[in-house]
């Protein structure tokens, strides 16, 4: 099973590398609250950023994902356990999407999945790998309920979060 996951690993990430890079000037990045809204604004607006196509919504990323994948890759990915595929590949094709569709600062893609309820780019790479392995499978995707599942786990975090650091405060003062 190790070796499944190295090998989808591997030719996910060695497919994408045919692919423009996005490169980010640090220069160029928006440094004041008023200028990120302003490029923010912007990038929700655009098909392509640095050199990528952003896809409108989950059905364009799908078709978008099984484009840019060999199809050896995709046999393997469409195999593997739902429950395992984006804690496996979360590093991988996780961090692509991320990086090149613009989650961090905005693209259409990421404005769409937060109007769904899925905020945090991890969440939305998540998310966007196993309705990937449920389009390929023929399974139904499911979104909103998907979407609803990432935006409690996301909510339990930052309760998680604020409970430890409540914990460390009581511990300091006593």
């Amino acid at each position: 099973m190790k070796h499944f996951f190295t090998v989808i690993t591997i030719l996910l990430c060695l497919s994408s590398l045919s692919l423009k890079a996005q490169i980010k000037n640090e220069d160029s990045l928006p440094s004041t609250p008023e200028e990120i809204e302003k490029q923010y604004k912007r990038n929700i607006k655009k098909s392509i950023i640095n050199g990528v196509y952003i896809p409108t919504d989950i059905d364009d990323a799908m078709k978008e994902l099984e484009k840019l994948s060999p199809a050896e890759s995709l046999r393997v990915f469409k195999n593997a356990p739902e429950d395992k595929v984006a804690r496996k590949l979360h590093f991988g094709l996780g961090r692509w999407m991320i990086y090149n569709w613009n989650f961090y600062y905005g693209s259409r893609l990421e404005h769409y999945l937060k109007k769904l309820g899925v905020e945090h780019p991890d969440d939305m790479a998540d998310f966007l790998i196993i309705s990937f392995h449920r389009y390929l499978n023929g399974k139904e995707l499911d979104s909103i309920k998907l979407a609803k599942k990432f935006h409690q786990k996301r909510l339990e975090m930052i309760r998680e979060k604020r409970k430890a650091i409540d914990t460390i405060n009581v511990h300091k003062y006593k």
